[in-house]
């Protein structure tokens, strides 16, 4: 086969797989507006202000993701009751997840994780670092 054709061929193949490898990055993304779960809850930011939310994601995903030790725990929203928020470091702030079997633990989360959630009147947002609890309905 000739370079050329071969060139051709390439292109081709290129040209035909170019639409696929685009949408790889949207497929299993987390959508906020419509997350897998419908979890409700009322956040409290650092001045008191209490704000009702529904599909409340972190991050983005219906889970706390936090630093315990040298790992990383992932605790599913079906088992927390409360998170209580406190001031840790620089970058992080202490998360106090309180669970639904009566337990506690902590884990640091960093104070840039978004927090979001739908009120009546729109889209509500808030970063950890902000946040003083979050009470699930």
């Amino acid at each position: 086969m000739r370079p050329a054709h071969r060139q051709l061929i390439s292109i081709g193949i290129l040209l035909a797989t170019t639409p696929l490898l685009l949408a790889m990055g949207t497929t299993g993304g987390n959508d906020l507006s419509n997350p897998v779960r419908d979890y409700h809850a009322t956040l409290t930011d650092r001045d008191g202000v209490k704000v009702a939310v529904t599909r409340m994601t972190i991050g983005g995903n219906v889970q706390l993701e936090g630093d315990m030790g040298r790992g990383t725990l992932h605790i599913s929203f079906d088992n927390i009751r409360s998170v209580d928020f406190s001031p840790d470091a620089h970058d992080y702030s202490k998360a106090t997840v309180h669970l639904k079997s009566g337990e506690a633990v902590t884990v640091r989360v960093r104070n840039s994780l978004m927090v979001y959630g739908q009120t009546d009147v729109g889209a509500y947002q808030v970063r950890a670092r902000d946040l003083q609890n979050i009470a699930f309905s």
